[in-house]
């Protein structure tokens, strides 16, 4: 009995001090931004840990008639800036991405979006951006 209990207590000692304090892996998505476009549509998707990045999309829309959704969540850190330009490069919407927030507008008669251009400084948090084509008209 005693020669059980000793060898349970070995590998005890064994299993516990061959643990380690690794690193979290983090999920493949993490600093990958999604995005998805289509005539009238554009959608941005990034869930974000101290990512640095600068991107310009190209976009389609054929009405000033617009509707933005941008939803900043989990956000820890870093900035970011997100500017909607028509093709002379003149800004349509410009919001500066820090903080948690929240926002959902319409728009029209500012002109037709040509480019999306976001980029990040060591951002942390997560952010969903929808621009489409209202149907207000």
């Amino acid at each position: 009995m005693k020669k059980v209990l000793l060898l349970l207590a070995i590998l005890t000692v064994i299993y516990f001090a061959g643990c380690t304090d690794d690193e979290i892996v983090k999920p493949p998505y993490y600093n990958t931004p999604a995005m998805s476009k289509t005539t009238d549509a554009f959608a941005y998707t990034l869930t974000a840990e101290y990512f640095t990045s600068t991107a310009g999309y190209d976009v389609t829309f054929t009405s000033d008639s617009l509707a933005y959704s941008l939803i900043i969540s989990s956000y820890f850190s870093g900035i970011g800036n997100l500017d909607v330009k028509d093709s002379s490069g003149a800004i349509l919407y410009s919001e500066i991405l820090q903080g948690n927030k929240v926002i959902s507008f319409t728009q029209t008669d500012l002109g037709i979006p040509k480019i999306i251009h976001i980029d990040f400084d060591h951002f942390t948090g997560s952010i969903n951006f929808a621009l489409a084509k209202s149907n207000s008209n």
